[in-house]
């Protein structure tokens, strides 16, 4: 795996971004997370385990 790495001259370009794509959405992805309020959160955790009386058939 390394040997493929290693060369792969003249692409590194492509490393680069596709690490900087990864890293912003993981940012972005945090800093949104820091931002929703608690109640928002509170609901979310709570919609797969409500009780709606509905059957599945």
């Amino acid at each position: 795996m390394f040997k493929q790495i290693s060369n792969l001259a003249g692409n590194e370009i492509y490393l680069l971004v596709s690490l900087l794509i990864f890293i912003v959405f993981f940012i972005i992805a945090t800093f949104m997370l820091f931002r929703m309020k608690k109640t928002h959160i509170a609901y979310m955790s709570e919609l797969p385990v409500e009780n709606d009386n509905q059957t599945n058939a």
